[in-house]
């Protein structure tokens, strides 16, 4: 029987939209889903089963990094993208923040640099983890891209950005659109969705050119959560997915938006 296609393969993967990027700067490919664990079939899809695992460059409001529930039952990459689909849709958690370490289990993903500026209940707090097979995976945290910048051009004692990026032969860029939100401190129930100029401000600040530049000619593949429950609702989200795609892809990937 002959192996399916990339583009039937992909088919497969119910609620990951797959779109070309073709004639910009930076990964030819990106995953868009609603469910941040599905970035993890994602990943998958567009490392292939071979090859070394990839630097995760990941932008979120929260620290997505809770062990899962059984860690040592995590699919080997070398599983095939169906096991590690359905073990991502029926076996993570339904909150959405275990699938990086899962990923790490699985053997996609090598170190992380998690730019993030909360960290859920349970969430791990280490700057190693070390996965039930024995391997060792740096975790470093920033709060915002100024800093991840600032931390590439000007390594102070104890930054490890440079360190993880020149490490790295491939990048998998992550962004949740809940980076580009905040709560109100009104109602901490209420979410409030960033206007294009500040997200502008946050993804693009002065000086981080050279930051971008070192990810993006890593970078193999893009993945995009909406996570619209994050993010105000279906509507609310929808609008803040129009102005933060003009950022993500029509300013730091010179392509146009999906």
């Amino acid at each position: 029987m002959e192996m399916e296609d990339d583009a039937l393969r992909h088919l497969r993967l119910a609620g990951v939209i797959r779109v070309g990027l073709g004639g910009g700067r930076g990964p030819s490919d990106a995953y868009v889903f609603d469910p941040h664990r599905l970035a993890l079939p994602a990943w998958a899809f567009a490392l292939g089963p071979d090859g070394p695992p990839a630097l995760l460059v990941t932008l979120d409001r929260h620290l997505d990094v809770v062990v899962p529930r059984h860690p040592e039952a995590v699919p080997d990459r070398s599983a095939g993208l169906r096991v590690l689909d359905e073990y991502t849709r029926w076996s993570l958690d339904v909150r959405n923040y275990d699938h990086i370490l899962a990923a790490m289990e699985a053997g996609l993903v090598g170190d992380a640099l998690l730019v993030a500026r909360a960290r859920p209940r349970g969430a791990f707090t280490g700057d190693t983890y070390v996965d039930t097979r024995g391997r060792s995976h740096r975790l470093v945290v920033v709060p915002t891209v100024d800093r991840a910048a600032e931390a590439w051009n000007h390594p102070a004692p104890g930054d490890a950005v440079r360190d993880v990026l020149e490490g790295a032969s491939r990048v998998l860029l992550d962004v949740d659109l809940d980076c580009f939100t905040s709560l109100s401190d009104a109602d901490p129930t209420t979410v409030l969705p960033w206007p294009r100029p500040i997200i502008r401000e946050f993804l693009l600040p002065d000086g981080s050119g050279p930051f971008w530049d070192a990810v993006l000619e890593r970078t193999v593949a893009l993945t995009l959560a909406r996570e619209p429950h994050h993010c105000g609702g279906l509507l609310a989200s929808g609008e803040l997915f129009r102005d933060a795609a003009e950022v993500l892809f029509r300013e730091l990937l010179r392509v146009e938006p999906p």
